[in-house]
């Protein structure tokens, strides 16, 4: 056999020719790489450079200003400079922001507890240049404090505090407070940000009545003066006056937005999970816990009983899931003893549910019924029951006799159902004194039931469909919805009907109470039922009238009954535990 040797010598070239070339590639690539980030560093220290020219000149033309020149054009104090311009150097286009501000020094006291009652000791100037590189904001700033030549005076004016605080009335930093006032001589248009105590001062504040204000933040709620029109003539929250050497003080509240998702149904379908105790057959695994009498107990040796014990039930996996509903226990307890249940997931591992997603999990419930309608059943699509038993005597156990969990298996949505949609606070009255609400809208759920309320304040927020009664509110109608959250609520619908009655039951300690006996009666009429998962019971069709009487039981809890209930349209009323 003979070897075409040029040939061979050709695929070797090619071999080397891509070799070389892969090796060149990873050279030239890592010295561009470099080059471009050394480009980059160089074009960026430029840019930084000028930026500080630009500051410092500024700096310089406010230090050679008089002390009573140094302001800005709609600020306080007032001046010629402008607060936002633009301008170029080096090709670059920057932003120059500036801000000139009145300091109230601590040195002879703050506010009221100032010695000489003069709030503007001296002026602070702050300088930003701001400018973009490659989509992405970068900026310099200069701090500079202007004292006055003389002792400090007064300039005329008074001080507006403006104090901003969260929904749990705490103080909010970095919020940004914006003053305005275009009823004196010279406008006022200035925005400041509150300090770590919450609060922006504006020192200096020509004295005049009609400042407005607004307070916000990125991704928060907006509160705000309002100005008396037709549509809303009596606000609760006016513009405020500044007066010469006094301080006027302000209190806003604002919080992180948050959303509300709308579920409107047509009906439920539920079943249940049965477990009983005649075996330990139905638990995965077990501590300190056998049957006797066809219930759960503690061990026990000699008649001394184990202090404690613990079963795992097995998983609850059903074939359809639309939420989980309420568990049902059956047990008998004495002052001595106790039967406490959590929820877990897992099957080989058990891993229990967190509060955040099942508040009181972790330390377990004691009631006879448990609603487990705060699961997101994608989230949990199976789920099982963890059973801890406890006795404080050694004589005495106590005995879980069965527990049911209960199953929503299907929902039927309601699509396209108008909603009337108004949050609790109210901005001022009309001239009848009806309230004017802060939210109010009108819209409807989409074809899967579903609206969505996004980038909304807390408030308590009332969900009226249009030509139809709410049968149940899950969790609650009107919803408390809490800063940052993004919560959902679900109506259960029925036929509108003159006069109806939903009661709702709660604990005084929160949460709703499932499985209270609520018994609605009068002359000729009586009907009893069972709360729901969300502690709620519907009336349908009763007569209008002022004589019911309504009594509510719930195992554990003392009775409460109601005489001379009336019934006239849409009634709710709620009975607290």
């Amino acid at each position: 056999m003979v070897l075409n040797n040029k040939t061979t010598t050709r695929g070797f070239a090619l071999i080397e020719l891509l070799i070389t070339a892969a090796v060149m590639l990873i050279i030239f690539g890592g010295i561009f790489i470099g080059f471009r980030y050394s480009l980059d560093l160089i074009t960026q220290s430029r840019a930084k450079l000028s930026g500080l020219t630009l500051a410092n000149e500024r700096m310089e033309y406010l230090h050679s200003l008089s002390y009573d020149a140094v302001g800005t054009l709609s600020g306080i104090p007032a001046g010629a400079i402008p607060q936002v311009s633009t301008t170029s150097l080096n090709n670059i286009v920057f932003t120059e922001t500036v801000l000139v501000e009145y300091i109230d020094d601590a040195a002879d006291g703050i506010g009221l507890a100032d010695t000489n009652s003069i709030t503007t000791d001296y002026k602070l100037a702050k300088v930003t240049e701001s400018w973009q590189t490659h989509g992405v904001t970068h900026e310099v700033f200069l701090v500079s404090n202007i004292i006055p030549r003389s002792i400090e005076t007064n300039v005329g004016g008074g001080t507006l505090r403006v104090n901003v605080f969260d929904s749990n009335v705490q103080p909010l930093p970095g919020a940004d407070v914006r003053v305005w006032n275009t009823t004196g001589t010279t406008s006022i248009d200035v925005t400041h940000t509150t300090d770590a105590t919450g609060v922006a001062l504006f020192g200096g504040a020509p004295a005049n009545s009609g400042y407005q204000i607004s307070v916000t933040a990125p991704g928060y709620s907006t509160d705000q003066t309002y100005v008396a029109t037709t549509t809303l003539p009596n606000p609760t929250t006016q513009p405020v006056a500044v007066r010469v050497a006094d301080i006027s003080t302000m209190n806003f509240f604002i919080d992180r937005l948050s959303n509300l998702s709308i579920t409107t149904l047509l009906s439920k379908t539920a079943s249940t999970s049965n477990f009983s105790f005649t075996s330990l057959a139905q638990v995965a695994s077990s501590t300190g816990v056998t049957t006797s009498g066809s219930a759960l107990t503690l061990t026990s040796a000699v008649g001394v009983y184990a202090s404690s014990g613990s079963a795992y039930l097995a998983p609850i996996t059903p074939a359809t899931l639309a939420s989980w509903d309420v568990v049902t226990v059956t047990a008998s307890t004495t002052v001595s003893t106790s039967v406490k249940v959590s929820f877990y997931t897992g099957t080989s591992t058990f891993i229990l549910i967190p509060d955040s997603d099942l508040p009181g999990n972790s330390a377990g419930f004691s009631a006879t019924t448990i609603s487990l309608a705060a699961l997101n059943p994608v989230t949990y699509p199976s789920i099982g029951v963890l059973v801890k038993l406890g006795t404080a005597s050694s004589s005495q156990t106590p005995q879980l006799s069965a527990l049911q969990v209960g199953v929503l298996t299907a929902k039927t949505v309601a699509p396209a159902i108008p909603l009337v949609i108004r949050g609790a606070k109210a901005i001022g009255t009309l001239v009848d004194t009806t309230p004017v609400y802060k939210y109010a809208t009108t819209t409807s759920t989409n074809g899967s039931g579903m609206r969505t309320l996004a980038a909304i304040e807390w408030d308590a927020y009332t969900v009226s469909p249009s030509g139809y009664d709410v049968a149940e509110a899950c969790p609650a109608n009107p919803y408390a919805l809490t800063a940052g959250a993004s919560s959902s609520l679900e109506l259960l619908l029925a036929a509108n009907t003159p006069n109806s009655l939903r009661v709702v039951v709660q604990k005084i300690s929160g949460g709703t109470l499932p499985g209270a006996s609520i018994t609605l009666s009068r002359s000729g009429y009586t009907s009893t039922a069972i709360s729901s998962a969300c502690g709620q019971v519907y009336f349908s069709g009763v007569t209008n009238a002022s004589d019911y009487d309504l009594t509510v039981s719930a195992a554990g809890y003392t009775t409460q009954s109601f005489s001379g209930v009336s019934i006239s349209g849409d009634v709710v009323q709620t009975v607290t535990f």
